[in-house]
């Protein structure tokens, strides 16, 4: 069986982490909390920076996942898991595939939101919510970006669901925890 490095399995969580955890602080926490700024031009910029800067830090989760995963060996090595591996493999390429596709489309929905304004100041309620003022191409794009902000949670939980189904079958411990239940 082919086995990829600690270095490449470490880098694959690590990356599923920092881009789950940071998509889930973002629309749990930022997102509806710049609500309680008073001025709507400033929530929009705050917003704006914030994302701009964790947009930085997941563009470097989302190589190191995905990249870990179709290029580090690590795919290979979990298809030759056994019966049901190949199924939750390829389960595992469709979410990351759909996660990175949600996430990409909400950082170019979210750059678009702020260049409608030169200091990135555009109007908004909430973080998916336009304010009446905001200009409508940039309350489409909000809009969109609560669907896709959403489709990048749900297919990021899944993802790492199978990813720890899977990693549990690589070291046994999938057997393991059948012995001990």
């Amino acid at each position: 069986m082919t086995e990829p490095s600690t270095t490449v399995r470490a880098l694959h969580n690590l990356g599923l982490a920092t881009w789950f955890g940071g998509t889930l602080f973002g629309q749990v926490a930022l997102n509806p909390t710049v609500s309680s700024i008073s001025d709507k031009g400033e929530r929009g910029r705050v917003l704006n920076e914030a994302w701009f800067r964790f947009n930085a830090v997941n563009a470097l989760a989302m190589v190191a996942a995905v990249g870990a995963w179709r290029l580090g060996g690590l795919k290979e090595a979990e298809e030759e898991l056994g019966i049901g591996a190949g199924a939750l493999v390829g389960l595992k390429d469709v979410l990351l595939g759909a996660a990175l596709f949600n996430s990409v489309a909400s950082g170019v929905l979210g750059a678009r939101i702020a260049k409608q304004s030169p200091e990135g100041d555009t109007p908004v309620e909430s973080g998916t919510e336009p304010a009446p003022e905001t200009p409508e191409a940039a309350a489409r794009s909000q809009r969109l970006i609560g669907f896709f902000g959403t489709g990048s949670l749900v297919s990021l939980a899944a993802a790492a669901t199978v990813s720890a189904a899977l990693e549990a079958r690589a070291t046994g411990m999938g057997a393991l925890a059948r012995l001990v239940s």
